[in-house]
């Protein structure tokens, strides 16, 4: 899917063209760019509100998946003795982590 042309305005602008630049956001986010790299993205309250919810969506959907998975034993990895013993050192080495 092709995305749109950014539209790209100088933080320092916003101070100055607020009225301008919120009537840009409610067609398009604009990244405010701040010594000519990008800064900040303003997005339109009701597209911020569709994002989320359609990551809401994502991220329970991907979790059902997880779930279904993790239900059905065909579904599981057969691990001989060497790779399970390299999965418990990763996995302890992460609450090493975690922890230390």
């Amino acid at each position: 899917m092709m995305q749109r042309v950014q539209q790209i305005v100088p933080i320092s602008h916003f101070r100055t063209e607020q009225d301008s630049i919120l009537q840009l956001v409610d067609q398009a986010p604009v990244v405010l760019a701040q010594r000519s790299k990008p800064r900040a993205v303003l997005v339109n309250v009701d597209e911020w509100n569709a994002i989320a919810d359609e990551l809401f969506r994502l991220r329970v959907l991907a979790e059902s998946r997880r779930i279904e998975g993790a239900s059905d034993p065909q579904s599981w990895p057969v691990l001989d003795e060497a790779e399970l013993a390299a999965k418990l050192q990763q996995h302890e080495a992460g609450l090493q982590n975690v922890a230390g």
